[in-house]
């Protein structure tokens, strides 16, 4: 069983990120609810659509010189549409803020059972 230890949430840009630390690793989970325009990725090839995004990543982070850095893997997280919106808003963000929590666990399960496959191999 991991056990998670929440740190103060972050607002800033309309965007909230918190990090929860993940017992027994130097890792932290990053968890993110962010607005995206969407439009064509051309990273994957794929349409994404307008509005908030819940994002689970973990990442390590490490203080240098009174900075924090953080370092990933890439594809180590995954991301899902929580709120489709015509417009960017105030009002829309808080709503994605406050759904957020619906859709975390399973997120944050997804992530861990990924990070143990890639343990394993």
């Amino acid at each position: 069983m991991v056990r998670f230890h929440p740190k103060p949430l972050i607002f800033k840009n309309n965007t909230m990120k918190s990090y929860e630390t993940i017992e027994g690793t130097s890792k932290s989970l990053k968890v993110q609810v962010y607005y995206n325009k969407g439009g064509m990725n051309y990273f994957h090839g794929k349409e994404e659509k307008r509005g908030y995004y819940l994002s689970v990543a973990p990442v390590e982070i490490k203080q240098c010189d009174g900075y924090q850095m953080e370092s990933s893997m890439a594809f180590s997280g995954a991301k899902r549409l929580i709120l489709e919106v015509k417009r960017q808003s105030d009002k829309a963000y808080n709503q994605a803020v406050a759904m957020h929590n619906e859709e975390l666990t399973d997120l944050k399960e997804y992530v861990l059972s990924k990070m143990q496959l890639a343990q394993m191999n």
